[in-house]
Order: structure tokens, then C-alpha cells, then sequence
């Protein structure tokens, strides 16, 4: 595989450099090397790839692998974003509404702010729809507002109406405090049976109704104390225990702790079972019970088991169609696993615009 990616890559495909700048950084099918991983970034950043300009982008910003550079940050920033990823388009607009590192500018907030909203990101749709209704960077309109508040509560996911409803109830992230706006968002979580919303909601009624605002400490508090957190909190433990586990050499005790992780929902845990089961550590080899356990923590969100599920599909040992593969690979480029790009643009033009298209919900 690597030379097939390695000759791609020097002929100047730039999703081949993103795969071997992932594959190396990662440490996942070759050998870790991070000047390479950064020497192939730059290699697709060159060719256009928009995604490689986000990752360096959080490169130079953070200073792991490079020294910290803002102004080299910036620059990727703004290609990356110029070049349509949403991720960037959000972070750009933040950068020119606090000002941190670019002079700010509330029109050009909103400008990238209704860029990133109109390729589907659900966050930017609330973001556009709040600058409407107060007038920030752009003439107030009501029924703009509205608009696109509908829009963001048809595209949202749960948690995200939980955090907005927590930044209205309590003032937060330079929302205006507003207990009937907190409502409204909590209210579409609860629509869809989230636990957390559930609480927020009824303790906002509460308040609405007369009764003392409860402390944003105590909600907190409550929160981490709901039977989802828990859950959460519990397959976290167990696939920490396992990783560790399984370095110090405890195959077996490894795969009984990825196993309860697995059970309680845990992608991570059904991709490292599946793993196991596939290659017989800490358990009996079984290829077909392998591929089942993959094809449930893709199904979870697993960008791993997502990608290797496709490869494997790939492979014809396993009979589906081509659709399938493509959603697979797609799936797991947009949830992180970025060599997934080069594989599906075998299948498709413009992997990334691809992608974007099939999964607008940020």
C-alpha cells in the first residue's frame, strides 16, 4: 500500500499526500514519522487540499510538531476556509468576532458565518440566525433570524441544543442571558429524548415560572450525574483500562474490559473487539464474527472500523455494492480518519466537496 500511495503522491495527487501525511502522523499502517507526516501536509496543502491547510492550520497553533507560528496559522486558515471547509469557516469567523489573532471584524464574522451556514454546518445556522436578530455584522431582521433559527433546529443535533441552551440560560459563549431562548433549544433536544436536555428544560420551566435560577454549578454538578454521563464516564473507563491493559502485555484482560466498553456503546470498544476477534488476541480467532463486530462500530461511528470495513468490502471476500464502500469512506473521512480521502476519490470527484455534501449537520 504504501508504495501505490507513495508513487500518487509524487505524481501529485493531493489526497495521496494527505494519506501518507496521516499515515504517518497517526502511526497507523507505517511507522510514525512526524517531518515526514508535516513534509506531505504541505505537499497536499500545495495541491489545493483544503483539508491539509485545516490540519496545518492546528498545527501551527498548538506548536507540537512546529514551532508556533500565528501568522503561518492564519494563512492556512484562510486558504482552508477560502477553499470551503466548514471547520475553517467557523473558526475563521470566530477568530474575526474575538479578535485573538486577526484584527476583528464583525461583518466578515458573519460573512463566514453565512458561508459555513450555507453548506449545511447547524452551528453556523444558530450563529447566523442569533447575528440576524441582534443586528451584529449585518441590518437586523427578525425573520431572517427566524429562518435560519428553523433551519438549525431541523439540521441540530441534541448536544448542540443543550450547549445553546446553556449559553442562553446562564449568558455564556457572548450570548445574551434569555430563559424563553434556553427553552426553545432545550425543547428540540428534548424532542429527540436526550436525557441532559430533559433536565435543563424542565429546571428552566422552573424558572420561568417564579422559581430561583438554579447556580450554574449545581447544574453542572447534576448533569455529570445523569444515567447517560455515567454511562459515558463508565465505557471511557473501560476502554482506558483496556488500552492500558493491553500495552503492559494483559491481552486477555484487555479484551474483557473493550468488550464491556463495546456493550455500553462504545465505537472504540466494538472497533478494538472487532480487531481482536480478526486477528485472535486475547480471544479465538473468528474472521466472520470479526466482520460483523466492524460493521456494528461502523454503524456507531467508528472512523477506523468505517475505513477498514471498506477495505475489507473492497477486497470482494465479503459480497456489497459500491455505494456502500463509497458511503464508508466518506463516512470516515468526515469523522477524522483523513486517508480516507484518497480511497474514495477512486470513486468519486472531489472527495472533500463529496463529503461535505453528504454530512451537513455541523
Amino acid at each position: 500500500m504504501r508504495d501505490t500511495l507513495l508513487l500518487d503522491a509524487e505524481a501529485g495527487d493531493p489526497y495521496a499526500c494527505l494519506a501518507l501525511a496521516y499515515f504517518m502522523e497517526t502511526g497507523k499502517e507505517m511507522d510514525q514519522d512526524i517531518p515526514e507526516a508535516m513534509h506531505w501536509f504541505e505537499q497536499a496543502a500545495s495541491l489545493g487540499c483544503a483539508r491539509a491547510h485545516w490540519e496545518l492550520y492546528k498545527f501551527y497553533m498548538a506548536g507540537d510538531y512546529v514551532e508556533r507560528d500565528v501568522a503561518i496559522a492564519v494563512a492556512h486558515l484562510v486558504e482552508s476556509a477560502e477553499l470551503g471547509n466548514v471547520d475553517a469557516q467557523n473558526a475563521l469567523a470566530i477568530e474575526f468576532s474575538t479578535g485573538d489573532i486577526i484584527e476583528p471584524d464583525l461583518e466578515q464574522t458573519f460573512a463566514w458565518c453565512r458561508r459555513a451556514a450555507e453548506q449545511g454546518s447547524s452551528i453556523a445556522k444558530f450563529a447566523v440566525g442569533y447575528m440576524y436578530a441582534h443586528g451584529i455584522g449585518v441590518a437586523r431582521s427578525g425573520s431572517e433570524a427566524e429562518m435560519w433559527y428553523s433551519s438549525a433546529g431541523i439540521t441540530g443535533d441534541a448536544e448542540m441544543f443543550m450547549n445553546i441552551g446553556m449559553s442562553y440560560e446562564y449568558g455564556l459563549n457572548g450570548i445574551n442571558h434569555n430563559e424563553v431562548e434556553a427553552a426553545r433549544w432545550y425543547k428540540y433536544g428534548v424532542d429527540m429524548g436526550h436525557e441532559k436536555c430533559m433536565l435543563c428544560w424542565n429546571s428552566v420551566l422552573k424558572s420561568l415560572g417564579g422559581a430561583p435560577r438554579e447556580p450554574l454549578e449545581y447544574r453542572m454538578a447534576r448533569l455529570s450525574e445523569t444515567e447517560s454521563q455515567r454511562e459515558v464516564d463508565d465505557r471511557n473507563s473501560h476502554v482506558a483500562d483496556a488500552d492500558s491493559l493491553l500495552e503492559s502485555g494483559d491481552a486477555d484482560a484487555a479484551y474483557e474490559h473493550y468488550r464491556k466498553a463495546a456493550e455500553l456503546g462504545s465505537p472504540e470498544g466494538m472497533f478494538a473487539v472487532a480487531m481482536m476477534r480478526h486477528q485472535g488476541i486475547g480471544v479465538k480467532r473468528d474472521d466472520i464474527d470479526a466482520i460483523r463486530l466492524l460493521s456494528r462500530a461502523a454503524d456507531a461511528g467508528s472512523e477506523d472500523a468505517q475505513f477498514y470495513l471498506a477495505r475489507t468490502y473492497e477486497s470482494s471476500r465479503f459480497p456489497t455494492d459500491e455505494s456502500q464502500i463509497v458511503k464508508l469512506y466518506s463516512d470516515a473521512a468526515y469523522n477524522g480518519f483523513l486517508a480516507a480521502y484518497y480511497y474514495l476519490s477512486k470513486y468519486v470527484d472531489h472527495p472533500e466537496i463529496y463529503t461535505r455534501r453528504t454530512h451537513q449537520r455541523r
